[in-house]
């Protein structure tokens, strides 16, 4: 499959088929992530692999949001160094990466972010150095349905502009 045809037909999954994901499509993934762009190619990042129904359990308590990530394989918990104004970016380069990859061999994601006052307690329970940001959260598994491909799109013209914003491009 090819990269457009990925980005075609990957959607958030959230429902997980009871079925561990093996360790390799799981390197291939992490090394999605490290093999991102970054700003000023500093790789500020780091990333934390947690598995097992009692850590994925602990991690879905840590947010209002992402109690179903405990229904997940396994989560990829992604920190940065927030002294850079771009950490959000860079996290989200390589997040997207690792969900095309994952995406690639049949894993399906859905992320969620955590916020204050609930960010300090998760770093707290996941040993994160206070000088990295928890940035983001990525459950990671086979997908209970099976996926379309079919999304709910705006078209190109309602999204695209040629040269200055509002002048139609003929596409």
């Amino acid at each position: 499959m090819g990269v457009l045809e990925i980005i075609k037909t990957r959607i958030e999954i959230r429902e997980f088929e009871k079925k561990s994901v093996g360790m390799s499509a799981k390197k291939k993934i992490l090394e999605a992530g490290r093999l991102a762009p970054s700003g000023r190619n500093l790789q500020h990042w780091h990333y934390i692999l947690i598995e097992g129904d009692e850590e994925l359990e602990r991690l879905a308590s840590l947010s209002p949001t992402g109690g179903w990530v405990r229904e997940a394989s396994f989560a990829i918990v992604t920190t940065t160094d927030p002294k850079y104004d771009f950490n959000e970016i860079d996290a989200g380069r390589s997040i997207t990466q690792m969900q095309l990859v994952g995406w690639e061999n049949g894993v399906g994601s859905r992320l969620y972010t955590i916020k204050k006052p609930d960010q300090e307690r998760a770093k707290l329970a996941l040993g994160i150095p206070e000088e990295y940001h928890l940035t983001a959260v990525v459950g990671f598994g086979y997908p209970v349905k099976k996926a379309t491909g079919k999304k709910e799109r705006k078209g190109m013209r309602e999204i695209v502009s040629y040269n200055k914003f509002g002048t139609p491009m003929e596409i």
